[in-house]
């Protein structure tokens, strides 16, 4: 790197897969407005086992060039003068700040900071309420999506579009290979549903006890269909237990797979049925639908599956309250509108 030019980026943005597969529209936005700039992610480095890093998302796909991490969770002092040295030494231009923060003062000493490190301009900040806060539409009042409140901090820097193609995770032909030999063990079967029965998060997490009961009333109904579980490797136990009950071909692919890996695994399956986790967002981007769990953890639509055709179950007493057969209703009805939206989808081609 010159140490004489100013020619980084530095891309603020912290969380693990799902906060990172939202931000995907941005990514792609400064990526071709800055094609020539090196362009440099800050994110927090990880907390638990389960999670999994911003980089593993974007690796490969020249959304990024460097990633660099800092544990958000214990930034004394040492921690604090260190990341500054570095900061320094990668002399960027501009900051683009994508962070999610509740108060203005969270934001004022993020800025205060990054100006201690010697970045001359930031962009993004969301100093007013307006910015920190998912908009409610007057009309439907629905929540703004947290992709949707993402862009329009960004809009006066650089157009943000939310359409198909800014959801491609440029998935390598080795990722696709990958998936294309794990699913050779369930290749006759009529069709592929994948399950992500875990979460890192308690309160988003519907139970062994549902997910079991769950897969034993759809099984008999689906018994040539294969079923899919992905997760961290922590999760293979509770995989094992959930799918036991399947008539199918069972494949538990917990802790097996890179998360992009898991995308492109997911890209072959019809239908994905989860909790509010990064295996949802993951399927979204692969425009696999999804019967997503929520509980009453966050606020409606601003964390759903981006995209068309998903079914969203949101319990506001919590997730433990949503019952099995309001789950399988709805993966039936996924399954019933399949061939129609086939069919309509060969017409389009």
């Amino acid at each position: 790197m010159k140490s004489g030019r100013r020619d980084c980026i530095l891309i603020f943005r912290l969380g693990s897969i799902g906060d990172t597969v939202v931000a995907l529209p941005c990514f792609h936005a400064l990526a071709r407005a800055f094609p020539n700039r090196r362009r440099v992610l800050l994110t927090n480095s990880l907390s638990s086992v389960r999670a999994s890093s911003a980089e593993s998302v974007l690796t490969s796909t020249g959304l990024i060039d460097e990633t660099i991490y800092y544990p958000a969770s214990d930034f004394g002092l040492k921690n604090a003068v260190e990341l500054i040295r570095e900061l320094r030494r990668l002399r960027a231009a501009t900051l683009v700040y994508m962070a999610e923060r509740l108060t203005a003062r969270s934001v004022l000493r993020d800025l205060m900071y990054f100006k201690a490190a010697g970045i001359p301009r930031i962009v993004g900040a969301p100093w007013r309420r307006a910015f920190r806060d998912c908009r409610v539409d007057p009309g439907s009042l629905q929540l703004e999506h947290e992709a949707e409140r993402l862009a329009r901090t960004l809009e006066r820097f650089v157009p943000v579009s939310l359409g198909p193609r800014e959801w491609d995770l440029r998935l390598s032909a080795g990722e696709l290979a990958k998936a294309d030999e794990v699913l050779q063990a369930v290749v006759p079967s009529t069709s592929l549903m994948a399950i992500a029965p875990g979460a890192k998060i308690q309160a988003k997490t519907w139970g062994a006890e549902n997910w079991s009961a769950l897969i034993q009333s759809l099984a008999l109904d689906y018994s040539r269909s294969a079923l899919i579980v992905v997760g961290a490797a922590d999760e293979r136990g509770l995989g094992t237990e959930v799918a036991s009950n399947w008539r199918g071909p069972v494949l538990n692919l917990c802790g097996m797979l890179t998360p992009r890996e898991t995308a492109a695994v997911l890209r072959r399956c019809q239908l994905m049925v989860c909790h509010d986790s990064g295996p949802m967002h993951l399927a979204a981007t692969q425009q696999t639908r999804c019967v997503a769990l929520f509980g009453n953890l966050n606020r409606p639509r601003q964390w759903y599956p981006f995209g068309d055709g998903h079914r969203v179950i949101q319990e506001p007493r919590g997730i433990r309250e949503i019952g099995v057969k309001r789950v399988a209703d709805e993966i039936r009805s996924v399954f019933a509108d399949r061939p129609r939206r086939d069919k309509a989808q060969t017409e389009v081609e």
